[in-house]
């Protein structure tokens, strides 16, 4: 699925290093949408959800639909997490790039990749 995104896109894989044996709960890439701007977008391992982070920009309107088509086209029965739930912070949880009452749900879940395309 990220190859053939890649074949279209100028996508950057944020999972490489799991080929090596590094750990992560997701699969994990980016977009580029313009020189400075990219959509991200997460395959969950733990779980059947996966989570597309838009940047808001009117260039992710034709991309962020052909995302959802091809996860759920290779991933059958994952659906996205609701932003709402993604959003909610876990009080008693610290990982790798949140420190404890910082992580949210999307971080635990997708891996602190989520916030890589968060504007600064």
């Amino acid at each position: 699925m990220i190859r053939r995104l890649g074949d279209r896109y100028g996508l950057q894989n944020e999972s490489l290093h799991l080929l090596s044996g590094g750990a992560d709960p997701a699969y994990s890439a980016r977009i580029w949408l313009t020189d400075q701007t990219a959509l991200s977008f997460h395959v969950s391992l733990l779980g059947p959800y996966y989570g597309i982070h838009l940047p808001g920009i009117p260039e992710e309107e034709p991309v962020a639909p052909e995302i959802t088509r091809e996860i759920e086209a290779t991933y059958p029965g994952y659906r996205p997490i609701p932003s709402e739930l993604g959003n909610e912070v876990v009080p008693d949880v610290a990982m790798a790039g949140a420190s404890m009452g910082k992580a949210t749900i999307n971080m635990c879940l997708f891996s602190v990749a989520w916030t890589f395309v968060d504007p600064v």
